[in-house]
């Protein structure tokens, strides 16, 4: 973690100890929110400034925190003491943003200083004051849904943002922090009225301090930015990162692409796609192939679906339904306990899918989510990063989290748990992210300058390129997206299998123990698709019929190899769903029951059997088999290692066929076979 100033400096810091927050005395010499009378909100409204919970009553709360989290906030207390007053924590879903919140307010407390929480949903309020609660704090809450009436008395007042705009602000106040700041620090409350009030005119005399707290720092006007609210900016570990700690589960990625005209698609004033048209995208055949490719990946997993509109929602509520998945929906208009009720359902298990427009994005904490379909389109990487961020949280038996993407949203904006940089600046000025950005380049012809490849005229010596027809790749078909260390991963699964077979430069036996011994897991079973054949399904029963051939003949003389189960997990993991693990012996591929001995006949039924293939439309695939059981048939010359089937052999060992040979006595014209205590002669062995 950094610590990193809107300077592009970045601040180094001297030892870092845990100190409590040394700031924000309450003091009345402080701007405070004023009535019409000029008089201070306390003085008029009556209220004693005795708080609910004393300090004493803090000083027992004990706040167990990760060694991360330690830093993060000994980090903030750091550029605090060096006269920062305003500073962004960045911690992404998962690294504990309210237990963060919770102890700055604690320490806060113990040194009897006021706070002032900020929120903007009943769920962030409700699990606020939970956690305060648990440490022996009992806070005010300003909120209209509130059972109770505010006490501005109080020590902590967590506020709703709506609410609180409507409202006089609580006074003599030492520490601002506001929740989901990417949302919060947005509304006219906080930078017109709560920075004003508590900051003064000039923030670096202030006496109050601010925090703001978010897991996705990101706005997408890149016009807007942090830097007139915050001074700096300190990281928690990236959701990578707290992956490989593990705090997180891994993720995997699905994309589908060519579902969306992004032609029809228009941007709104807060920079992401607008409502309507992104509803006129989201159809019902749209939704339909959603429910779809739920049910052939993972029907089994409890999910989340994030939609564009009511519409889209009850309509993908309605098809889940008619597919026998129990789902229900959620959307800002849906009463408070109804939400509850729906929430309980979905913890329980009753409810198998959730489907939301703008409820679950922040929040929302159900760590058995198991997979996050995203149903529609977004140009927010913020918005992008809190909908994947439901269903990363640890829960028992939970080993990973599928990510089901219908709108090209990995594609454009990239994976949710990559690091990306978080500056306070707007994405306009000098503080671009440099290492974002991805420039095709290519070299003029005529000066020979390198220029990036999209101009058309060389900014060096006008040279103007010849113009050549775009031509828009088809479209990929359904499958993983893979963060850079699983690319890694996975290259290195793929090469080892092709290798193995195409090059024998190592045994495919060894590969499950390769892996889980490089990784530390197992081998995804997804990731060998294709590694062999490259997806040639041209060429499919061909390619089966080899592969089969090989698997046998590296797992024979392994007992613990030979069974059907080890081939049919290969097969599986290189052919997919389309796997046929049965082996076919050359006389089976000719139309025979059993091998033969006469050459001329097996001759015959190659040549007819030829004829016929060469003129199908799909022949190609039955002529490269009756080539491979050709050659098997006319290479039949026992010798060790080759495969044979024993002609004579007695029926109760029949099971073990075919056999491999071991040894050959050619003075006695017999061999030794495997498994069989006693020669055969050579006369009743075929190869197989």
């Amino acid at each position: 973690m950094q610590l990193e100033a809107i300077t592009d400096k970045v601040v180094e810091t001297d030892t870092l100890e845990r100190q409590s927050l040394l700031v924000g005395k309450p003091n009345s010499s402080n701007l405070v929110s004023v009535n019409r009378t000029g008089e201070p909100i306390h003085q008029h409204s009556g209220l004693l400034p005795t708080p609910i919970v004393t300090a004493g009553a803090a000083q027992s709360a004990s706040i167990k925190l990760r060694d991360y989290q330690q830093l993060a906030i000994a980090q903030v207390y750091a550029f605090f003491r060096k006269g920062i007053k305003a500073v962004l924590l960045y911690a992404p879903t998962g690294a504990g943003k309210t237990v963060l919140a919770a102890k700055m307010i604690v320490d806060a407390v113990k040194k009897g200083r006021r706070v002032l929480f900020l929120v903007h949903r009943a769920k962030l309020v409700k699990q606020t004051v939970k956690t305060l609660l648990t440490q022996g704090i009992e806070p005010s809450v300003i909120w209209a849904g509130w059972d109770e009436l505010p006490d501005y008395s109080s020590l902590v007042q967590v506020a709703m943002v709506q609410t609180l705009q409507n409202r006089e602000l609580p006074p003599d106040i030492g520490l601002v922090i506001a929740d989901e700041v990417h949302t919060t620090a947005f509304y006219k409350l906080y930078s017109e009225k709560v920075v004003p009030t508590y900051g003064g005119k000039i923030l670096a005399l202030s006496k109050c301090f601010f925090v703001g707290l978010s897991a996705s720092p990101w706005r997408t006007k890149a016009t807007e930015g942090y830097c007139h609210l915050f001074q700096a900016l300190v990281r928690a570990p990236y959701p990578q990162e707290l992956i490989d700690m593990g705090y997180l589960v891994r993720s995997r990625q699905f994309g589908y692409d060519g579902l969306i005209d992004f032609k029809k698609l228009d941007t709104g004033g807060n920079g992401d796609f607008t409502q309507k048209s992104m509803e006129s995208v989201c159809t019902p055949v749209y939704n339909r192939e959603v429910v779809k490719r739920y049910q052939e990946i993972c029907p089994e997993r409890k999910a989340i679906v994030f939609c564009a509109g009511v519409n889209q929602a009850l309509d993908i509520t309605a098809k889940f339904r008619a597919s026998g998945i129990t789902a229900e929906c959620i959307i800002e208009a849906t009463p408070e306990k109804e939400r509850d009720a729906i929430f309980e359902r979905f913890q329980d298990g009753t409810t198998h899918i959730l489907i939301s427009v703008n409820v679950l994005c922040e929040g929302f904490d159900e760590p058995t989510v198991e997979a996050v379909l995203l149903a529609r389109p977004t140009k927010s990487r913020a918005l992008l990063v809190q909908m994947c961020g439901r269903g990363l949280r640890l829960s028992q038996g939970k080993e990973n989290c599928y990510f089901l993407d219908f709108a090209e949203n990995f594609k454009r904006l990239g994976l949710h748990t990559k690091r990306f940089t978080t500056p306070l600046c707007p994405r306009g000025s000098k503080e671009t992210v440099k290492e974002e950005e991805s420039i095709e380049l290519k070299t003029c012809p005529n000066c020979g300058e390198i220029i990036p490849a999209m101009l058309g005229v060389c900014p060096n010596c006008g040279y103007i390129f010849p113009k050549k027809i775009k031509i828009a790749p088809p479209p990929r078909p359904f499958g993983e997206i893979l963060s850079p260390e699983q690319e890694k991963q996975a290259k290195y699964l793929r090469k080892y299998l092709y290798n193995a077979y195409w090059k024998e430069k190592q045994g495919i036996l060894e590969i499950e123990a390769n892996f889980s011994k490089r990784f530390k897991y197992q081998i995804p079973n997804s990731w060998c698709m294709d590694a062999i054949f490259q997806g040639d399904t041209k060429l499919m029963l061909y390619h089966q019929q080899l592969y089969i051939r090989f698997l046998r003949q590296e797992c024979s003389h392994k007992d613990d190899r030979l069974s059907n189960e080890w081939i049919r997990l290969m097969m599986y993991r290189e052919f997919g769903d389309k796997s046929n693990p049965d082996y076919q012996p050359w006389w089976s591929i000719l139309g025979l029951s059993k091998p033969i001995k006469d050459v001329e006949e097996i001759k015959f039924l190659y040549r007819n059997k030829c004829e016929y293939y060469a003129n199908t439309t799909y022949g190609r695939d039955m002529l490269e088999l009756l080539s491979l059981a050709m050659c098997e048939a006319l290479d039949r010359e026992i010798r060790p290692g080759v495969v044979v089937t024993w002609i004579k052999c007695p029926g109760y060992l029949e099971w073990m066929q075919p056999f491999r040979v071991i040894r050959v006595d050619v003075h006695e014209e017999q061999a030794e076979i495997e498994g069989i205590h006693h020669k055969v002669p050579i006369s009743q062995l075929s190869a197989a």
